[in-house]
């Protein structure tokens, strides 16, 4: 159960309470740090639980949402102290709660999770990006990432609805 991803996965969730304080408290920098630090484990984590055949139920459920309050938490911040465009922000944060809460209703129905897909890994990995540039004060960087960002964000949205609904269908 506590084997080296899901150790990751819950090092991760620990950290959000620590850059959400250092973020409030104006410290983007060691905030953006510490959230580059959570964000990295997610990829390592699912990186070691493939390889090494160490997944389990508790890192299925765990994992994704641990992800999501992950990506809550920054988004909230940023639009609470309206450090990237706010329409962006709130774009982005729809869609991270409504797959959030899908997948929560999911699990208590007993309906199939659905996987991410490519693109949503992708879209994820810029929104990442940009939110850690912005974070580290590479503004102009950020930008640019982040505008990326937005439409395959949107894009991979919409795919995650269409394979949610066809799985779920029965």
């Amino acid at each position: 159960m506590f084997n080296i991803p899901n150790t990751l996965t819950l090092i991760r969730l620990f950290l959000i309470p620590f850059y959400i304080y250092l973020f409030l408290s104006g410290n983007y920098i060691l905030s953006g740090l510490l959230f580059s630090i959570a964000v990295s484990t997610d990829l390592v984590d699912g990186y070691i639980a493939r390889k090494y055949s160490m997944e389990t139920e508790l890192g299925k459920l765990l994992d994704p949402i641990t992800d999501k309050l992950t990506i809550i938490s920054i988004l909230s911040m940023l639009i609470y102290l309206d450090i990237i465009p706010r329409f962006m922000a709130i774009i982005f944060l729809v869609r991270e709660l409504i797959i959030f809460l899908s997948t929560a209703i999911a699990y208590i129905f007993g309906r199939n999770f659905v996987d991410p897909s490519i693109l949503g890994k992708i879209s994820m990995t810029f929104l990442y990006l940009g939110l850690a540039a912005r974070l580290f004060e590479f503004n102009i960087w950020s930008n640019y990432i982040l505008y990326i960002a937005l439409p395959l964000n949107i894009i991979s949205g919409i795919g995650y609805f269409i394979s949610a609904f066809k799985s779920n269908r029965k």
